[in-house]
Order: structure tokens, then C-alpha cells, then sequence
């Protein structure tokens, strides 16, 4: 049976409740970024200044990503000298990336930044990378800012793409979501 997924931006508070359970179970309990918390629940520390996309799969948030456009970034504290994000102008932090592991090989992913690329305003990306999917993200057209940086038990690598040259990849994106959809 092929699943259909929904792509949209998260706005009921039931929505952010499977986001908060949803970062908990990757980044405490899978990553080790964090210490795990008997309330299960994970809140970004820029919670209030993110949009969070999330992935629908028969009405349950399966992915999310979330992403900010104001300063104080993330990355820019993975970095030795933080000037590097200087010459990129404005910049989108795509903060976190999450999908259960059984939707991890499908678009989910794909359609998660085609969303959140509806929304970007910017002249560049920057991520923290977890160094087991730098392949993937090179492969998106991100850049290394710099060498990998330990948070918790895993290592992130600061990465940056612009925006001119990620758009080359949204068509192609594009045909692969309505394949699966």
C-alpha cells in the first residue's frame, strides 16, 4: 500500500505535541544529542522564533523540520570564526530535521525542504549536518563551514548552500514528491 503524505507548515497544538515527541525520540533518544526526560518532549530552544513544517501520514506527524531566518543562528556557534557566514547576506537556519525511521527512505525528507523552501526568504541555508548524512547533504549542494563539532554524543558539521544555486534542484524534487503522493 503506498502511503500519501502531506506537507504543511504545523499549527494546531496537537501538531506540535508529535513535534516535541518527535525531536525527543531523535535527538535524546537516538542521536544522544541531548539527555532523554521522562516527559518524552523535546523543545527547540528557538521554538518561538521557528516555523515548523511538518510530514503528515494518515493524519500523524512522521517528519518535521524547522527553520528561522533571525539571528542568533546555531551554526554560527559551530564555528571558530562565525565572520565566515558573513559574505553568504542573509541567511535561513534549517535548525532541526527529524522523520521517524520508517519514513526515512521515501520523499519525506525531499518534501519537508521543498516546503520549507516556499518559505525562504534568503540568500543562503545553513545547517548543522550530523556527520552520518553528509554524503546527503552534499549531495543537496551544502558546503562544510568548518570542521565537525561534538553536541552531546553526536558530531555535526556546519554546512551552508545558496539559495541561487539550491533552486537547480526543485524541479527535479518536485516530479519525485508527485510521483509518491
Amino acid at each position: 500500500m503506498k502511503v500519501r503524505y502531506q506537507f504543511k507548515v504545523a499549527e494546531t497544538e496537537d501538531e506540535f505535541e508529535q513535534i516535541f515527541r518527535l525531536n525527543h525520540a531523535t535527538f535524546a533518544g537516538e542521536l544522544e544529542q541531548y539527555p532523554t526526560l521522562e516527559s518524552g518532549r523535546l523543545v527547540d530552544k528557538f521554538h518561538e522564533k521557528n516555523t515548523y513544517l511538518i510530514a503528515l501520514a494518515a493524519g500523524k506527524v512522521i517528519g518535521m523540520m524547522s527553520m528561522h531566518s533571525q539571528p542568533p543562528f546555531s551554526v554560527a556557534g559551530k564555528l571558530a570564526d562565525p565572520s565566515v557566514l558573513d559574505p553568504y547576506g542573509r541567511l535561513t537556519e534549517i535548525r532541526l530535521l527529524a522523520v521517524e525511521p520508517e519514513h526515512r527512505h521515501g520523499v519525506v525528507m525531499a518534501g519537508l525542504i521543498l516546503t520549507g523552501f516556499e518559505y525562504v526568504r534568503s540568500d543562503a541555508l545553513v545547517i548543522s549536518a550530523h556527520v552520518d548524512k553528509l554524503r546527503l547533504y552534499r549531495g543537496l549542494g551544502f558546503t562544510e563551514l568548518g570542521p565537525p563539532v561534538q553536541s552531546g554524543q553526536a558530531m555535526y558539521v556546519p554546512m551552508v548552500v545558496r539559495v541561487a544555486d539550491f533552486a537547480g534542484r526543485i524541479e527535479r524534487w518536485k516530479r519525485r514528491i508527485a510521483a509518491a503522493s
